[in-house]
């Protein structure tokens, strides 16, 4: 059989070890589906075109890489929040569209004949997409299809954010040459790492109480090692934003915790909000983090998205590879400063009573180990996660500057191909109902994440930012309009095919879940019930 456009993507793909297509096939895009067993490439078909996108994501902030593919418009606009989410949160997804082919778009200019899931309009979906990836391209031919392909993925990997590949749907089976020579797959150094290596090195060792911030470019590019050399050689204390919470192995010497603002452990803020020197490593910073940079920008040293500012001067280019390279020889200079050990975990309590957010999280930190990639979502209970012990590196996701509700648990179909861990999603009742279906997928394709709901029939985080008083007395009823209506999760899991669903109220009846679901060898969920009115010990 003739090598195809299909072909040519999949190969690419493939060659960058990607191995599942997530997505909700249509005939827009069915010749990519049925091409991609051929490379070795597994189809995922998702539940809906949102857990699509959160799956791929799960995947690519995993794996390196992820791809996706869903119908044209219809598709393609109900995914976009999980595109959005990938891009600011630099999570390389290649987004594969069918597009229309000349003859619809001649019709429709001509005769005003809407193609198929079509507005009216000659380019929808490249146009929306435009603002939520790194790049948006459209391939018409054959001959050109390789040149946009090549782009497109290349940019997805050297930018670790999601691009928007459209094919013109004619054209997926059309003869194509075979992919000739490797992607550019590497950024190229800008010239003057050395220099900056210097500078900051030297204000570091400067300062009298330094602090570096690690975000998460650090592993979506691949320096967690070397990052964790420079600390050691440096001397440094250090710490993490939520998003990039066990980048680096969470402990050692100068080891201070999770910075995640507004509820930061005490400690933690101290010692990053009163750094004389903080060094910002690839974060990605959200509105929470707004008063540290504002309060800190004339004694910051930021190094993001290939730029670094020191203090006030203008940014400069710098690759992050070979600026963190350049910092660990520079390091290795002089000997290192002394840093003060590590922070130990806090050490949980027995279980006991009825279960609070308290328990929940103290339950799970004794079950913690490093099989383990924790999977929280956008509820109250984010900064109690902010604070669990990981194992190792590489065993926490999350969507912490997006904060999409809902991502976890379809983030966690993802994870489970791309992730070497089982992924342990704990999410709240309103952000399972937002991606439940996933389920199904999990159930379908024999994946094993293990679900805890923390169960309080309410948005307990919008009714935490418009009233929090109503945490504070019992009797105070919520706002009307955050009450959700009350499942039967155990039923619904069962429906959806999971063959291992509790639900549980108590402490000592949520270890035993715990280990039930750990020593399954499927999907499993856990409703974790507790009083609408508790909050965790992270908030006021």
């Amino acid at each position: 059989m003739a090598f195809t456009v299909a072909d040519y993507i999949l190969k690419r793909l493939a060659d960058q070890y990607v191995d599942r297509l997530f997505g909700v096939p249509a005939a827009y895009c069915a010749p990519l589906f049925d091409a991609a067993l051929s490379h070795r490439i597994r189809s995922v078909v998702a539940a809906s075109d949102l857990e699509a996108g959160y799956a791929a994501d799960g995947y690519a902030r995993t794996k390196g890489l992820g791809a996706v593919s869903v119908a044209y418009g219809v598709g393609a606009l109900s995914m976009i929040n999980a595109i959005a989410g990938a891009y600011v949160e630099r999570s390389p997804v290649v987004v594969i569209n069918g597009g229309p082919t000349p003859g619809a778009i001649a019709n429709l200019r001509k005769f005003d004949i809407v193609f198929s899931h079509s507005i009216g309009q000659v380019a929808t979906d490249l146009n929306a997409y435009k603002l939520v990836t790194a790049l948006a391209v459209r391939a018409v031919t054959a001959a050109e299809a390789p040149g946009v392909v090549d782009l497109a993925i290349s940019t997805a990997i050297l930018r670790k954010r999601p691009v928007y590949l459209e094919i013109n749907m004619d054209i997926w089976t059309a003869p194509c040459a075979a992919p000739s020579g490797p992607l550019q797959t590497v950024n190229a150094p800008v010239g003057d790492e050395q220099q900056l290596a210097a500078t900051i090195v030297g204000l570091i060792r400067a300062a009298h109480a330094p602090l570096i911030l690690i975000g998460v470019e650090v592993q979506r590019y691949g320096h967690a090692k070397a990052v964790a050399d420079l600390i050691t050689k440096l001397g440094v204390r250090w710490s993490t934003t939520l998003l990039a919470k066990s980048v680096l192995a969470e402990g050692g010497d100068g080891w201070v915790g999770v910075y995640d603002p507004p509820h930061s452990q005490a400690a933690v803020k101290r010692a990053v909000e009163r750094a004389d020197l903080l060094v910002t490593l690839g974060c990605a910073f959200p509105n929470g983090y707004a008063n540290l940079v504002q309060n800190s920008f004339g004694r910051m040293v930021q190094i993001y998205d290939g730029k670094v500012r020191i203090k006030a001067a203008a940014k400069q280019n710098a690759e992050l590879g070979a600026l963190v390279s350049a910092l660990v020889t520079e390091a290795a200079k002089k000997p290192p400063s002394w840093a003060p050990g590590g922070a130990p975990p806090p050490v949980p309590g027995p279980a006991s009573g009825a279960l609070t957010y308290r328990q929940v999280f103290e339950r799970i930190a004794v079950a913690l180990d490093q099989s383990w990639i924790v999977i929280p979502d956008t509820f109250l209970g984010v900064y109690s996660a902010a604070n669990l012990p990981i194992k190792g590196r590489d065993g926490f996701l999350c969507s912490a500057v997006w904060a999409s509700i809902g991502h976890s648990v379809a983030a966690a179909v993802g994870a489970s191909f791309g992730a070497a861990r089982r992924p342990l999603v704990i999410c709240g009742d309103g952000g399972f109902q937002m991606t439940a279906p996933a389920l199904s997928t999990m159930a379908q394709h024999g994946c094993n994440p293990v679900i805890i709901i923390v169960s309080n029939g309410i948005y307990g985080y919008e009714q935490f930012l418009v009233d929090r008083s109503y945490f504070e007395s019992t009797s105070k009823p919520p706002r009307d309009y955050v009450v959700l209506n009350r499942w039967d999760f155990v039923a619904f899991a069962s429906g959806l095919g999971l063959q291992l669903a509790r639900a549980v109220n108590t402490a000592v009846a949520f270890d035993a879940a715990l280990a039930e679901a750990a020593a399954f060898d499927g999907p499993a969920l856990i409703a974790a019930q507790i009083d609408p009115h508790g909050l965790p010990v992270e908030l006021p």
